[in-house]
């Protein structure tokens, strides 16, 4: 099982008498002692029930630590690449019912980024693809590069995640509970399995991608208290 020594003025990771590392040879490490034995716990947990491997907390933890000045550029442009596609600016035929509830859920987080971040989306009643304000991408950009590495990993795997900028900018903030974000991400999955009855089988990746979207936000709330 894992264990925490410290040396210096960090807390590292013991496991069969070897310093946890990432698959490109980085350490873990944290400063705090309170965050390294919840860390602690959190891996021996997964270890425990072998689910280390297959883990999308591990995949972020390891991601964190791997992030350097050499490729963080990389996936700030992955990040840019997904503005002319937020999920949130591509809604349902306009006098349809899944259209008028994305527009309650939805309108509120485009409003959180037009007054706070001075971004604007255009949005769409159908799936073809509609480019942003070309302004967007220096706003966003300014954004990232203020961010410290546990808010970018934070904000990049929510991203990813939602395919939406607009929901990270707004989890990032703390603007919307966790719970309202995951209702705009899954809101045409379980719109649908609402109105035409539910399919064991979607049922359970809903429920499976559910535990990824919990692991970002652990994973941010954990490591936002560190500071870096």
């Amino acid at each position: 099982m894992l264990k925490v020594i410290k040396k210096n003025n960090y807390f590292f990771f013991l496991l069969n008498n070897q310093k946890l590392k990432t698959s490109l040879n980085n350490k873990i490490k944290v400063k705090d002692k309170i965050i390294a034995n919840i860390l602690k716990d959190k891996i021996n947990l997964l270890i425990k029930n072998k689910e280390i491997q297959k883990s999308y907390f591990m995949k972020i933890l390891y991601f964190h630590f791997d992030l350097k000045r050499q490729n963080i550029n990389f996936f700030k442009k992955k990040i840019i690449e997904n503005l002319n596609t937020d999920l949130l600016c591509y809604r349902a035929n306009e006098d349809s019912e899944v259209a008028a509830i994305q527009k309650k859920k939805y309108d509120p987080l485009l409003n959180f980024v037009k007054k706070e971040y001075k971004l604007l989306f255009k949005v769409v009643n159908n799936i073809m693809p509609v480019n942003q304000d070309t302004y967007n991408i220096s706003k966003l950009k300014n954004i990232l590069s203020i961010l410290n590495k546990s808010k970018f990993t934070a904000y990049y795997f929510m991203n990813t995640f939602s395919n939406s900028n607009i929901i990270a900018l707004n989890f990032l903030a703390n603007n919307i509970k966790s719970d309202y974000l995951w209702e705009c991400i899954v809101l045409e999955e379980t719109y649908s399995l609402k109105k035409w009855g539910k399919d064991k089988e979607a049922y359970r990746r809903l429920q499976d991608k559910k535990k990824d979207f919990e692991e970002i936000v652990y994973f941010y709330l954990l490591f936002d208290k560190q500071g870096n």
